[in-house]
């Protein structure tokens, strides 16, 4: 679980990080560029979503909420490598595959385990 938490936290971290220099130098992210809307969008929705999912990774609280937060950043990343395959952004395709990859195949094995330890516990003995 330690390093399903490290790699998408990184992944998220890195996310937000792409939204915050696109808005305060976006010549660093695509050479030539300003900040546009499309910037300000992309913004408006990384950075709100990879807050939430690093409370999902480091919260107690809410064991439920990790693989479907998972899964949202994951489908999102594939949105973000489409638009990127689009507007012929290599960078936003090569980011935006590798953290849907590594936020769903992460939702994926979490999937499995909870669904291996709710088997195990049906099936333990009752004390009754």
């Amino acid at each position: 679980m330690k390093a399903v938490t490290a790699v998408n936290a990184v992944l998220a971290v890195g996310s937000m990080t792409s939204a915050v220099i696109g808005l305060v130098k976006p010549g660093l992210i695509l050479p030539g560029s300003e900040v546009s809307a499309g910037v300000e969008l992309y913004a408006a929705r990384a950075l709100p979503l990879g807050a939430g999912l690093l409370y999902a990774l480091t919260s107690r609280a809410r064991p439920g909420l990790l693989v479907p937060m998972l899964t949202m950043a994951g489908v999102v990343q594939i949105a973000d490598a489409l638009i990127g395959l689009g507007q012929g952004i290599p960078g936003m395709m090569a980011g935006g595959t590798v953290c849907a990859i590594g936020h769903l195949a992460s939702a994926w094995i979490l999937r499995d385990r909870g669904r291996e330890r709710s088997i195990s516990m049906d099936s333990a003995p009752s004390r009754a």
